[in-house]
C-alpha cells in the first residue's frame, strides 16, 4: 500500500509506462482508479484496465450513445438538478428500446437527483418497492446488463464531468441510497439476485472506484440474510464504503446530502413538485402512469433502438465523449 504522494506519483507513471501505447492515451485520475482498486500493486491494476480497456472495444461500450443537451437522446432514468441538461424522466420515445421500458415498469423507481457535499451526484433506487420475481421473470440478463451499462455510461461522461465543472476538481463517483421501505421476503429471489450479482461484477471490474458512499435505509431485519450472500460478491473496498440503516437514517444521510437535495420522503426537504413522479417517479407506486411500449420500441437487448447503436459508432454527437480523454 503507497502511503506517500511520491509514491503514488511513481506508482501512476511505472503504470502507464507499461501500459505502452495505450497509456499516453489515459487521464491520470483514470489511471488512479484502477491503482486504488487493486491497493496500489501495479501488475494488478494493469491486467485489470488491460482487460477492462478490451471489454470496452469488444462490446462497442465506447461508442455508446448518450443522451445529451446536444444530441437530444431520450433519458435511460430520471435525472433532476443538473446543468447540463433539463430535468426529465424515462418516456416512450422511438429511440429507447421495448427492454428498457419492460425493465423499468418492474423497477420501484429510480433517479440520479442533485448532489451530495462532496461534489458527487446522487442516485436513488428504490429497492424495497421492485418487483423482483417480475424483472427476473421479464427480463434476460443480458438486457439487464445492457441497460445498466447504458446508464453507467451516461452517468459518467455526462453527469460527472457536470459536476466536475460545478465542484472545480474531478468527480469520478457517485453516492448511492436504496430505500428498502417495503422490503419482504417476497423479494429473496434468487434468480433476481444473480441479476444483482452480474451488475456488480460489472461495476467492480470495469467501472472502479466510482462509488463514494452507498447507503441502504430502512433496512429490515431480514435483509440480514441477503447481505450475508450480497456481502460476498464485493470487494473488500467497495463493502467498506456501505452503511447499513434501519429507521434511524435521517441525521446520517443529511451530514453527507444538503437538505435541500434530499427528498422528504428520505427527511430532506426536496419534492421537485415541478416533475411528473416527483424526486423518485415510480410506475409500481403509481406517481406516474404505465409507459406502455410502442410498436416503434424495437425489441433488442440493447438500451437504445439499433439505429441509434448504429449511429454511435460514426457519429462522436450521438456517443458524446469518452469519461477518459487523451492527456495533456
Amino acid at each position: 500500500m503507497t502511503e506517500t504522494e511520491q509514491e503514488q506519483n511513481e506508482a501512476v507513471q511505472q503504470l502507464r509506462a507499461e501500459l505502452g501505447d495505450q497509456g499516453v492515451e489515459l487521464k491520470t485520475e483514470y489511471l488512479i482508479q484502477f491503482l486504488i482498486a487493486r491497493s496500489w500493486n501495479i501488475k494488478a491494476a494493469k491486467e485489470q484496465l488491460e482487460n477492462t480497456l478490451a471489454w470496452r472495444k469488444e462490446s462497442n461500450v465506447d461508442v455508446h450513445p448518450v443522451a445529451t443537451l446536444d444530441n437530444k437522446l431520450p433519458l435511460l432514468y430520471p435525472v433532476r438538478g443538473f446543468s447540463c441538461l433539463p430535468d426529465g424522466n424515462l418516456d416512450v420515445h422511438p429511440s429507447v428500446s421495448e427492454a428498457v421500458l419492460r425493465i423499468y415498469r418492474w423497477m420501484g423507481g429510480s433517479c440520479l437527483h442533485k448532489t451530495d457535499n462532496d461534489g458527487c451526484p446522487i442516485y436513488i433506487e428504490r429497492l424495497g418497492h421492485h418487483a423482483a420475481k417480475e424483472i427476473a421473470k421479464y427480463a434476460t440478463s443480458e438486457e439487464v446488463s445492457h441497460y445498466h451499462i447504458g446508464c453507467n455510461e451516461f452517468l459518467h461522461r455526462v453527469i460527472m464531468k457536470d459536476c466536475s465543472k460545478k465542484a472545480g476538481k474531478i468527480i469520478n463517483r457517485e453516492t448511492v441510497i436504496f430505500d428498502c421501505t417495503g422490503m419482504g421476503w417476497h423479494q429473496f429471489h434468487m434468480p433476481a439476485l444473480y441479476y444483482i450479482r452480474a451488475i456488480s461484477d460489472t461495476d467492480q471490474k470495469y467501472y472502479p472506484e466510482t462509488l463514494n458512499k452507498l447507503y441502504l435505509v430502512n433496512a429490515p431485519s431480514a435483509f440480514v440474510m441477503v447481505w450475508k450472500i450480497v456481502k460476498g460478491w464485493l470487494d473488500p473496498g467497495t463493502i467498506d464504503k456501505i452503511q447499513i440503516l434501519g429507521k434511524d437514517y435521517k441525521d446520517v444521510l443529511l451530514k453527507q446530502i444538503p437538505a435541500e437535495n434530499l427528498p422528504t420522503f428520505l427527511g430532506g426537504e426536496c419534492t421537485c413538485s415541478h416533475m411528473p413522479g416527483g424526486c423518485v417517479p415510480s410506475q409500481i407506486l403509481k406517481n406516474i402512469p404505465y409507459m406502455e411500449p410502442k410498436e416503434y420500441n424495437q425489441n433488442v437487448p440493447t438500451a437504445y433502438n439499433t439505429e441509434t447503436m448504429e449511429k454511435g459508432k460514426t457519429d462522436e454527437l450521438i456517443r458524446g465523449p469518452l469519461f477518459f480523454q487523451p492527456a495533456k
